[in-house]
């Protein structure tokens, strides 16, 4: 069995001729999220299953679980076996009119304690604000953790892939990349589709927007246009979301003169703040409460699993970052980083760099901290170093095959920022894995 330690591009081969074996149970030609979890969970009941794509892992996962969602069992046990991708986020709610009854939600904020809350909010007179609890998902980072925690328990996993239908229970599987000349059979009892092309789309606006030196304590709610906009922390920028199906000028100059008005006089936001932006389809299942629900129900179908004995299924699982001993809670994993930082710091890594990678890697984070500590007489101490650590730790383990499955693996809004520790295309042809 090929394992997740070798899950590389250098093995695709091994990958194919193992699946050649035995028939399996299950076979998948699209890998998301539902898919790559329900192998993981069909595999620790002894059933053998493969996934192939086309292009590079399908992910549709919503970044967001709202408030109504965030306390759900299976979202909890979930949250528990990758509690550095799936985060506990508090936000403040700021709308500008109070609501009849308001005083009576045991979450609303007085105006009177706000600064305890939010020492920079400087809010209109009337203003309603309250506490609610949300998790924010690295979903680039929760797919591939699954999938080499699937991997590693026996699941064949290949991206850029084409799959043709052989004889009755067979697929005719070869390499897209040209790197392997030969065509495999693979034989299964079940070939599995869960995508539901019927399923209604909507458009998000996204804007990655520079911090700017601000820290806040919370995430930020407000309203423009009577459209919900989210502002979401993160180690080295703001995300803003707001449902939109256009990049108006008008209405994000809007966004960020609302943004700016909740603020003391000496923080505020224009365009040129903006990194980056983009209009983003969101699929009508994509929030995680409803992909496990969708996922709950093949369980059933296939596997009889359902219910409490798919919440268990849940807690039960190996995954391949399994080394928080128990830390899940979000001061926790923040004392965790620091340590973990402590540990690298004399390899010339800066802070928020390195939460990048902790935040990206969990405690995997260990082993790109040992190589860079082995080839900093190589490299010297800083950027370029980690770099090519980093580089190095995706090729051999994480099955990156372009600079867009580069991009995906690491999450990166900005190419050019470094604290996402990114190459350039140029680096990533001369194949730096040294």
């Amino acid at each position: 069995m090929v394992d997740s330690s070798a899950f590389s591009i250098e093995n695709r081969q091994k990958f194919l001729e193992e699946a050649t074996g035995d028939k399996f149970d299950f076979v998948f030609t699209s890998c998301g999220f539902k898919e790559a979890l329900f192998c993981l969970i069909a595999s620790g009941l002894g059933f053998r299953c493969a996934l192939f794509c086309e292009n590079d892992f399908e992910n549709v996962l919503h970044t967001v679980v709202d408030t109504k969602d965030a306390g759900k069992k299976s979202i909890i046990s979930l949250r528990e076996r990758f509690p550095h991708l799936i985060l506990p986020d508090e936000y403040l709610h700021v709308e500008k009119e109070k609501k009849r009854f308001a005083g009576l939600f045991s979450n609303t904020i007085k105006e009177k304690d706000l600064p305890r809350y939010e020492s920079s909010l400087q809010l209109s007179a009337g203003a309603f604000v309250c506490l609610e609890s949300e998790f924010k998902i690295n979903a680039n980072r929760l797919l591939i953790s699954i999938i080499k925690s699937a991997v590693d328990n026996g699941v064949c996993i290949l991206n850029h892939v084409n799959c043709e239908p052989g004889s009755e229970g067979e697929l005719i599987v070869s390499d897209r990349l040209n790197l392997i000349e030969d065509s495999y059979s693979i034989h299964y009892d079940k070939l599995i589709q869960f995508s539901n092309l019927d399923n209604e789309q909507s458009t998000e606006l996204y804007i990655y927007l520079n911090r700017k030196g601000l820290f806040l304590k919370r995430s930020l709610k407000f309203h423009v246009e009577n459209k919900l906009v989210r502002l979401i922390r993160y180690q080295d920028h703001f995300l803003l979301i707001c449902e939109s199906d256009n990049m108006n000028l008008d209405f994000v100059k809007k966004v960020l003169d609302e943004l700016s008005s909740m603020f003391v006089h000496e923080i505020s936001f224009n365009e040129d703040d903006i990194i980056s932006s983009q209009i983003v389809s969101v699929d009508g299942n994509a929030k995680l409460k409803d992909q496990l629900s969708e996922l709950e129900k093949y369980c059933k179908k296939y596997l009889n699993v359902s219910g409490a004995g798919f919440v268990d299924r849940l807690h039960k699982f190996s995954v391949v970052d399994s080394h928080f001993e128990g830390r899940k809670e979000i001061q926790e994993l923040i004392e965790f980083a620091d340590f973990k930082y402590d540990e690298a710091k004399q390899t010339g890594i800066d802070p928020i760099s390195f939460k990048n990678v902790f935040y990206r890697f969990g405690s995997e984070s260990e082993q790109l901290t040992e190589q860079a500590y082995e080839w900093r007489a190589k490299y010297g101490p800083g950027e370029k170093l980690w770099q090519n650590v980093q580089l190095w730790y995706l090729y051999k383990h994480e099955m990156i095959c372009s600079m867009d499955d580069y991009y995906a693996r690491i999450n990166s809004i900005d190419k050019t920022n470094p604290s996402s520790l990114s190459i350039d295309e140029e680096v990533m042809n001369k194949c730096l894995f040294v």
